[in-house]
């Protein structure tokens, strides 16, 4: 009875094909490699907020305008609703620092804190360290740590009772919870009780309007809901029913105004893939969606250079088969046979890639800012989907070079019309799909990274260079001192004391009112002091030398102006049909970058007084030695506060932030685009190398009638290259269509210029000439009388 799979034949057959072994072997390896880490991501960032017990019950109040509410909302809509079981209210504020500790700390230390409603952790499954979730923060001076920081104040020692003081106010430890992770909240230092933080505290008592019922304030106030077992809570308050609630009954005026819209429910597992707010992490769907759809199509590149190879080696394996036919193998044997071939070359290749995946794990955690790794995702579920997916693999990539193989006759072999049968139709047709991808890769690799630095490059309409900015920590009583102190420092041309920084500060607040006509306006307030404009290069448009009553001066900027109407000559605006009230207009002052480029300038209300209670500092250097004289200053900053608590960057950093996941994005693409060039290439030169083989009785008689070198080269290599214009026909609107949906999310966007089609285009091409031009070389020059013989 024959064997049904030949290991020693296989194995010979491998020692004589080194170049398709190796390409085949390279190419399923990387991919495996990039589809293990990816899935982990992708299934880590699919699952986020799942640890929590009651996450089909959670939810989070929103609408289009974003998820910040008044604080008093939450308990008004409780009280409406009983399907409602819970709520809870989250804030954060960064810049609060605590005073030294007796005995553990000998310097104060910074803090971010988390203002809540005790409900929190009965509401969150956040697991506890020390203490217990239901007794934490139940009395004013609660305060609860995460592990990290109350390793950091008290090192191993229990945290548990122990006494913490900030701007006075004295607290005890009651808990101390697991750092938060796997959650779209970012992780704090210090969580508080919102109420009581706002009774204790005269500044945060300002910030969120000092009112627990306060309903018409625009604070940065998260709301989650928690609904009672058995009730619909999503479909009870429905956008009609939310709409009807806050038009009606609480009357809150950004919805009477039709200032918001759409309020709505969302589900706690949505959150995180829907939006970021203050405080809390995202990430995007079209990213997630863009990773897991290229690296599918890397795999399916060493997929279709398995093919081709395997097709390309048919007529040189066409012996060996009729052999093992006239030895008494069946056609399903010898099926089941090179599918086998298929399933072991794709089993070592995932062993290299798991070799290969250890290895480049700390760079691609370090790229897409995560923490999974193989070790903590080697779960028995996971280890089962990938072996099933691996034979999947190595079954369906052996499924057409078998069909080939097995469909032959054993006379056609022994006639030698085989090989001129294998017309090599299949391959051409996956190498022009293969080119469509790696253009359709280059061209939009090509047109993200343009898109970056068109958005680094362009003119924001504020100097970035040589401005520092840094958090204040002065009071309104220190920062002249300071100021003084500041500008002592060689190299140091201005400092000034802003509330908000366009693209980095959160510090504005939208300025809401109506006309004396009834109109609707929203504008931003900017509250800054009067070396604002000359620390950012801001030039005034227009001057009218008037001021408020109380000395202060208020400026607009160009689109607020033409926005609310107002004439050419304007000194002065009235707002509010009852009051009538007037501010007094200083001046016009140009647009200028508000945000990303994910969204247009603001309307911009900028309140100039030298006395603006700040939380951050602006620096503009001059000279040549900016990280020099950035030196002291931050040894300047550090003695005055009494610690190491500079940390002043230069405003082209912070503006550079704002791109980081988009820089991410565009790192991953460039990563795929050069894998797909490779595998692709790769692919290309066996693919050459066994086309040459088969066409070269048809170069020997074509140089033999009297063909030129080059004349032959020209036909060889224009053959490959016309694969690649049909590939790039094909590209071509599938780059435009995919860009041009990706583009339309920024306000401000490059056009989809020829250029970007062209490039993706001549690198195709040119990597195509390179790769066969070798082989089409060799096959001009080879003795035509070796080719006849043979």
């Amino acid at each position: 009875m024959a064997r049904l799979f030949h290991f020693r034949s296989f194995w010979n057959f491998l020692g004589r094909n080194k170049l398709f072994t190796a390409i085949n072997i390279f190419g399923f390896a990387v991919s495996l490699m990039f589809v293990l880490l990816l899935g982990l991501y992708v299934q880590d960032e699919l699952s986020v907020d799942s640890f929590h017990e009651n996450k089909e019950r959670i939810y989070r109040l929103e609408a289009d305008d974003g998820a910040q509410f008044a604080p008093g909302l939450a308990p008004a809509m409780a009280a409406r609703y009983p399907e409602i079981e819970a709520w809870t209210r989250v804030c954060t504020k960064d810049g609060y620092t605590l005073d030294p500790i007796a005995g553990y700390t000998d310097e104060t230390v910074d803090a971010k804190i988390l203002l809540t409603d005790s409900s929190f952790f009965s509401i969150f499954s956040f697991p506890f360290v020390e203490g217990n979730p239901a007794t934490a923060m139940h009395t004013w001076d609660d305060v609860v740590l995460t592990e990290s920081f109350a390793r950091r104040l008290f090192g191993h020692e229990p945290a548990m009772g122990k006494m913490i003081s900030t701007r006075g106010i004295d607290y005890t430890v009651s808990g101390v919870v697991r750092d938060f992770e796997h959650t779209h909240f970012r992780n704090p230092d210090m969580i508080v009780p919102i109420d009581n933080w706002l009774r204790s505290s005269k500044t945060t008592r300002s910030f969120l309007a000092g009112q627990m019922n306060t309903l018409n304030d625009n604070a940065d106030i998260l709301i989650y809901f928690q609904g009672r077992r058995n009730a619909d809570l999503s479909a009870r308050l429905d956008t009609a029913e939310l709409n009807r609630c806050f038009k009606q009954e609480l009357r809150l005026r950004r919805f009477v105004e039709n200032i918001s819209g759409n309020p709505h429910l969302n589900r706690l597992e949505n959150i995180y893939l829907d939006r970021q707010d203050p405080g809390t992490r995202g990430n995007s769907p079209i990213y997630l969606l863009i990773l897991g759809t290229t690296v599918l199509v890397i795999l399916l590149f060493a997929v279709i250079n398995y093919i081709n190879l395997s097709v390309a080696q048919s007529g040189f394996r066409a012996q060996e088969a009729a052999m093992r036919l006239l030895l008494g193998s069946t056609r399903g044997q010898l099926f089941a046979s090179y599918v086998t071939e298929s399933l072991l070359i794709c089993s070592v290749s995932f062993v290299l890639a798991l070799l290969f995946a250890s290895t480049v794990e700390p760079w691609f955690q370090n790229v897409l800012q995560t923490k999974v790794s193989l070790s903590e995702g080697a779960t028995a579920e996971n280890i089962a989907v990938v072996l099933a997916g691996v034979v999947t693999i190595g079954v369906a990539s052996g499924l057409v070079p078998a069909y080939v193989l097995t469909r032959f006759k054993p006379i056609d072999v022994v006639r030698g019309t085989f090989r001129r049968k294998t017309k090599m139709v299949y391959s051409k047709v996956l190498i022009v799909f293969q080119y469509v991808i790696t253009i359709v890769l280059i061209g939009c690799s090509v047109a993200i990274v343009r898109q970056l630095d068109f958005m680094r490059h362009s003119d924001l309409g504020f100097d970035t260079e040589q401005v520092v900015v840094c958090r204040n920590r002065c009071t309104a009583e220190q920062a002249a001192g300071f100021r003084d102190r500041l500008m002592q420092i060689p190299g140091v041309e201005v400092v000034s004391f802003a509330h908000t920084i366009p693209g980095v500060g959160d510090g504005s607040g939208r300025y809401i009112h109506t006309d004396i006509e009834g109109q609707f306006h929203g504008i931003w307030a900017y509250y800054v002091d009067t070396a604002y404009f000359p620390a950012l290069g801001i030039e005034p448009l227009r001057e009218t030398g008037q001021r408020q009553p109380d000395g202060s001066r208020i400026w607009l900027n160009r689109r607020a102006w033409n926005d609310l109407g107002l004439a050419p000559d304007a000194v002065e605006y009235t707002k509010g049909q009852e009051m009538r009230h007037k501010f007094i207009i200083s001046g016009m002052v140009p647009d200028f970058s508000t945000s990303d480029f994910t969204e247009d300038t603001y309307s911009l209300l900028i309140h100039v007084s030298p006395d603006t209670e700040t939380g951050y500092i602006l620096i503009r250097l001059g000279g040549t030695d900016l990280y020099g004289t950035m030196d002291k200053i931050g040894e300047l900053y550090n003695k005055e506060a009494g610690g190491n608590y500079f940390d002043g960057r230069f405003l082209q950093q912070e503006i550079d932030d704002m791109y980081r996941s988009q820089e991410r994005m565009a790192q991953m693409i460039r990563t795929f685009s050069l894998l797909a060039i490779l595998i692709s290439a790769l692919g290309m030169l066996a693919m050459s190398t066994y086309f040459m083989r088969q066409r070269a009785q048809e170069v020997a008689v074509r140089k033999v009638f009297g063909a030129t070198d080059r004349e032959v080269l020209v036909r060889l290599i224009s053959g490959f290259l016309k694969l690649v214009a049909a590939a790039f026909v094909v590209a071509v609107p599938a780059i435009w269509y995919l860009m041009n949906g990706w583009l339309s999310g920024y306000a401000y966007r490059i056009p989809l210029s020829w250029t970007i089609f062209a490039a993706a285009g001549a690198v195709a091409f040119v990597i195509a000439f390179g790769t066969v031009l070798w082989q089409s070389l060799k096959a001009t020059r080879a003795n035509p009388v070796l080719a006849v013989r043979d």
